[in-house]
């Protein structure tokens, strides 16, 4: 298992550190805690969105993750 931190951008001060088996585990982790994160916090979602990076135990971004939302144009 390796260490990986998942950090949502503008949060640094929050990193999470995390075991996980590979980049792959880490990525789906990061994907699950902004989920969860995003249910328990519903008016962030109006922020537009989300970027959470995924670094491994020197620091160095193996993942970001971004989520955006998007209204769609009125008709025309």
């Amino acid at each position: 298992m390796s260490q990986f931190s998942i950090i949502f951008a503008g949060r640094e001060q929050d990193r999470i550190t995390v075991e996980c088996a590979d980049v792959s585990a880490a990525r789906n982790e990061a994907v699950q805690r902004l989920g969860h994160y995003l249910s328990t916090h519903p008016g962030f979602a109006e922020e537009g969105h989300w970027r959470v990076m995924v670094e491994d135990d020197v620091g160095r971004t193996v993942v970001t993750v971004i989520v955006a939302t998007v209204s769609p144009r009125a008709a025309a």
